[in-house]
C-alpha cells in the first residue's frame, strides 16, 4: 500500500508556511486571476513565484490551481500569465476546463497537469481519456462512493488519483453551480462564488405574492441546500487500500488555524496509518480535535453511496447555516527572540486574532506535538508600552511560561461544545 500524499490548502503566505510547518507533503495555490477561489486567490504573480520557491526549499510540492471555466477573453492574460513561469514552474498545474488544458501543455510542456474535481470524473473511461489529453492526476468526483473509486483506480493504471477527505461541499454536482451567478451575479465557476447555500429559503405560490409557506417548522424557512461539511478520517485506511495517491484538504478561504489543526490530525493519521498504528483510540483523539476548528456537522458524504443511498439527512443541514466554534483562535507565534531557561519564559511577537489579556492562560499546540498551557506574564504593544489587553489585528510582543517556537497557535475553548457527528 502507497502512503498517500496529503494536499494542504494556502490561501495567503501565512496559511503557505502553516500548512508546511504542520505537515503538508504539498500545497496548492492560486493567484488573483484564473483560480476558483479568486477571494482567496491572495498571491500576486511575485509572491507566487516566492510561494514556489519556498515551497521547493521545504520539499514541498506546489499545485498551482488554473481551474476556471475560460472565456476566449481569458485565454490571451492566460497564457501570458503561464509564461511567466517558464523558468520556475510549479509541480503542477490544476485545470479543469479542456482549452486551459491544452495551453498550459502547449507553454508548460514539462509540467504535469492534475484534472480539478470540477471536471466530475465518475469513470474509468473519462479516466483514461484524460490521461490521453497528458493529465497525470485525476481529482475524482465527491458523489463517488469507495467501491467505485478502488474500482477506477484499478481499471486506470499508470494514473495517480486524489480525493477530497475534508472541508467544505458544495450542494452542487461537483462544485459546479449557477445558483450564485442567477442571485447576485458573481459566477462560482469564475472563483466569486456568494455561497447563497447557505441562505434560508421559503416557498411562495404565485397566485398569493407576499406570502411565504415555511418548508420546515421553523419559520425563519429552511436551509433546503445547506450541505454538511466532509471528513473522511475514518475511511483514510480504506482509501489507501484503495490505491488514493493524494488526500486533499478543502479550504483556501479558511482561517490559519483551521489549515494547522486539519493538517496535523491528517498528518498523524496518515503517518500512523502506514506504520499500521491506525487505531480506535487515536481516531477518537483526531475527531475530537477536528471539532475544534469551526466547523458545520460532519458527514461522510458519498462515500457509502450516492445520495439517494447516502440518505440526504446525512449530508443536509435544514436547521441553520451557523458554524459549530468551540475554539477561539487567539494568536500565532511569529517570532521568537528569547527563551530564558532559568525562568522558563519565553519572548515573543504575537499575530493576535482574538483579544488577548495579561495574565491569561492559554492552550498553545505545535506541528512538534508538544501541546501544553502558557501564561501571559506580560504584554507590549508596537510602542513597547507594558498593556493590560491587545486587540485582534495587532502584533503585541509578549513574555509567556515556557518555550515557544515559531509557527505555534494560542487557542481557547469556549463555553459551548460540540460533539463529532
Amino acid at each position: 500500500m502507497i502512503k498517500p500524499e496529503l494536499l494542504v490548502p494556502a490561501g495567503n503566505q501565512e496559511k503557505l508556511e502553516i500548512a508546511v510547518a504542520y505537515g503538508a507533503d504539498a500545497v496548492y495555490f492560486g493567484g488573483r486571476d484564473f483560480s476558483l477561489r479568486a477571494r482567496a486567490g491572495n498571491f500576486s504573480l511575485s509572491q507566487l513565484k516566492s510561494a514556489i520557491a519556498f515551497c521547493r526549499r521545504h520539499g514541498v510540492k506546489a499545485y498551482l490551481t488554473v481551474n476556471l471555466f475560460a472565456g476566449d477573453h481569458d485565454l490571451g492574460p492566460l497564457a501570458a500569465f503561464l509564461k511567466e513561469f517558464a523558468f520556475r514552474p510549479p509541480d503542477a498545474l490544476i485545470v479543469a476546463d479542456p482549452g486551459v488544458l491544452t495551453l498550459c501543455r502547449e507553454l508548460l510542456p514539462a509540467t504535469p497537469l492534475h484534472l480539478s474535481t470540477q471536471a466530475n470524473t465518475l469513470n474509468h473511461r473519462s479516466a483514461l481519456f484524460w490521461q490521453r489529453q497528458g493529465v497525470r492526476r485525476i481529482n475524482l468526483a465527491r458523489e463517488l462512493p469507495l467501491a467505485e473509486i478502488a474500482e477506477i483506480i484499478r481499471r486506470a493504471p499508470g494514473l495517480e488519483f486524489e480525493v477530497f477527505v475534508h472541508g467544505a461541499m458544495c450542494m452542487a454536482y461537483s462544485g459546479r453551480c449557477l445558483l450564485s451567478a442567477a442571485l447576485t451575479g458573481r459566477q462560482a465557476n469564475r472563483g466569486d462564488c456568494a455561497q447563497p447555500c447557505r441562505w434560508s429559503y421559503a416557498l411562495s405560490e404565485e397566485t398569493r405574492p407576499g406570502q411565504y409557506l415555511s418548508l420546515e417548522e421553523d419559520q425563519r424557512g429552511s436551509y433546503i441546500f445547506n450541505s454538511r461539511d466532509l471528513s473522511l478520517l475514518a475511511r483514510l485506511p480504506e482509501l489507501a487500500a484503495a490505491g488514493i495517491s493524494s488526500c486533499k484538504i478543502e479550504g483556501r478561504m479558511k482561517s490559519s488555524y483551521y489549515v494547522a489543526v486539519v493538517t496535523r490530525v491528517y498528518r498523524q493519521a496518515l503517518d500512523r496509518l502506514a506504520e499500521n498504528r491506525f487505531s480506535p483510540a487515536a481516531l477518537a483523539a483526531w475527531k475530537n480535535e477536528l471539532t475544534r476548528v469551526s466547523h458545520r456537522r460532519y458527514t461522510e458524504g458519498f462515500i457509502e453511496g450516492r445520495a439517494d443511498t447516502a440518505g440526504v439527512s446525512a449530508l443536509q443541514v435544514y436547521e441553520d447555516s451557523t458554524y459549530l466554534r468551540n475554539y477561539q483562535f487567539v494568536a500565532l507565534v511569529d517570532r521568537v527572540l528569547e527563551y530564558d531557561s532559568a525562568t522558563d519564559c519565553s519572548l515573543v511577537d504575537l499575530k493576535v486574532k482574538a483579544g488577548l489579556e495579561a495574565g491569561a492562560e492559554i492552550e498553545v499546540i505545535s506541528p512538534a506535538l508538544n501541546d501544553f498551557t502558557t501564561t501571559v506574564l506580560e504584554l507590549e504593544c508596537r510602542r513597547g508600552e507594558n498593556v493590560a489587553r491587545v486587540h485582534p489585528g495587532t502584533v503585541a510582543r509578549a513574555r509567556c511560561r515556557g518555550r515557544l517556537e515559531r509557527f505555534q497557535i494560542l487557542r481557547r475553548p469556549l463555553a459551548d461544545r460540540e460533539s463529532f457527528h
